[in-house]
């Protein structure tokens, strides 16, 4: 009797290795390897052949123009955005929109932007604005515009 209880725990212990090598040998996850790198070609920025908006600093405000400090995006050799800044003047039509553009906190710690209508008189040299267009203005120096609006800084 002592032998068959030898021998069925000898079985035992055989089969408990052979499912544990089994499992092991099943559910082995193989450590992660270095992946091909495959070169990614960034791809080349090109500057917008066509602006209808600029923002830039007030400079000067006059009776029907506003001349301002625009923000021009380009880029350099390298393909690499850059701004330059070029004086322009923007000429205010008889149906120009005026607005300022805040941000209102709706919810604790969540800002929703709010837009306001203002008048001419409101702007001052030295307001952060974005000057909208109809036409092309990526080279005009002077120009009419159809919308202001006031940016916060």
């Amino acid at each position: 009797m002592k032998k068959n209880t030898i021998v069925g725990l000898i079985v035992v212990f055989i089969i408990l290795i052979g499912l544990i090598s089994l499992k092991l040998i099943l559910f082995k996850k193989e450590a992660p390897g270095p992946e091909a790198e495959t070169p990614q070609e960034v791809p080349k920025i090109t500057p917008p052949k066509v602006i209808y908006n600029l923002a830039g600093t007030i400079t000067k405000i006059e009776k029907d123009t506003l001349s301002f400090e625009a923000t021009i995006p380009q880029v350099d050799e390298a393909g690499q955005p850059i701004t330059k800044t070029e004086m322009r003047k923007a000429i205010i039509a008889p149906l120009t929109k005026f607005t300022r553009l805040t941000f209102v906190e709706t919810e604790p710690g969540r800002k929703t932007p709010k837009e306001t209508q203002i008048s001419f008189k409101d702007l001052k040299i030295g307001d952060y604005i974005e000057v909208i267009s109809n036409q092309d203005i990526s080279r005009a120096e002077e120009f009419e515009i159809t919308q202001i609006r006031a940016l916060p800084r």
